[in-house]
């Protein structure tokens, strides 16, 4: 029997949570079903991984996509993060392609009134818009005005892992993993770090990731002669890489819809100090699995860390180790099976 055809579409294929939900798909689906992976502006080394799977990545833009999908007789086509859902959407729609499905993996706070009609407007093309949290799943039906019965939630995926070695020594690692962006809340990071510092010098700071703000941040560590004590690292793409360098993670984000690094540090046993965002309360249980912090304050953030370190830190460890269960990539890939055999059933 032929295989259905799944084309995903993303806007860039760089390092990040919707990226390894899609690498994530291929590499466990790719099997069952023909897929192929487009995207709109970066390659990105997540594109290397697809490859490595065996499932074909290719640049594309509106008028090359609807004759992918007309010569190809793509039976789905699945996209990602908002500007290849509106793109995707008109192209699927002009292709005739039997069905489309979008995803909402972030909270969008950036939009302006004509991206939200955009995304309005474009959504009675597809069969089906998945949200990753119950909170992204609100906003398109408050803000976009989607219908309810549209949209469902699959939560983000991890691979059970082995907990970390639990601290052996008196100095606590903090851990910031993500994109050096404002929306990420890092501007706060060199006063957090300071103010943790100040009061227990057997503290570092680790930054991993990249982004428009390091030069920033780097320069603000060397004014609190911090040096020393925060280390941006780059990327690292190997999560064991990174999860092993650190007790606590740390999360300021001004935004997050499920964060997907959130939960890949409680799989490894790693507790969390996370801004009160989004989906993070869906995922972090405040005072078991870590601290949900109410404020955008640095002096808050830095108490939290500071209560995990000197209050139960192993039984943290515990109850993130025990949480990240919970959210299998297991179950999220066997819901997103069982959403593409019964929309693909039904265009036939």
């Amino acid at each position: 029997m032929q295989k259905h055809k799944i084309l995903h579409l993303i806007t860039s294929l760089n390092i990040g949570g919707t990226e390894k939900h899609v690498l994530a798909l291929v590499k466990n689906l790719s099997s069952k079903y023909d897929m192929s992976v487009a995207y709109l502006k970066e390659r990105g080394n997540t594109s290397d991984e697809i490859e490595k799977a065996g499932v074909r990545v290719f640049k594309t833009d509106l008028f090359t996509l609807i004759k992918y999908l007309k010569r190809n007789e793509i039976n789905l086509i699945h996209t990602h993060l908002y500007r290849a859902n509106i793109l995707g959407r008109i192209a699927g729609k002009i292709a005739n392609t039997p069905a489309i499905i979008s995803s909402q993996r972030s909270i969008d706070g950036w939009k302006k009134q004509r991206h939200i009609w955009a995304d309005r407007f474009t959504s009675r093309y597809c069969d089906l818009i998945i949200a990753n949290s119950e909170t992204a799943k609100d906003i398109l039906i408050k803000r976009e005005k989607i219908s309810a019965r549209k949209i469902t939630v699959i939560y983000n995926g991890v691979v059970p892992t082995t907990s970390h070695s639990l601290l052996t020594t008196s100095c606590f690692t903090v851990g910031y993993v993500g994109r050096l962006h404002n929306e990420k809340g890092v501007c706060l990071l060199p006063d957090i770090a300071k103010k943790v510092i100040d009061k227990n010098a057997n503290f570092k700071f680790l930054i991993i990731g990249d982004g428009p703000e390091k030069e920033i941040l780097e320069k603000r560590i060397r004014q609190y002669n911090l040096g020393e004590k925060v280390v941006f690292t780059g990327w690292i793409t190997v999560p064991e890489n990174i999860y092993s360098l650190f007790d606590i993670i740390l999360m300021p984000s001004a935004e997050e819809s499920f964060p997907q690094a959130l939960l890949e540090a409680f799989s490894y046993g790693i507790p969390a100090v996370a801004a009160d965002v989004g989906g993070v309360k869906e995922l972090v249980e405040d005072g078991k699995s870590g601290i949900i912090v109410k404020t955008n304050k640095a002096d808050d953030f830095a108490a939290a860390i500071l209560k995990i370190a000197d209050n139960g830190y192993r039984q943290f460890c515990e109850n993130a180790k025990i949480r990240s269960l919970n959210f299998s990539v297991e179950k999220m890939i066997s819901s997103m099976d069982d959403i593409y055999e019964n929309i693909l059933s039904k265009a036939r």
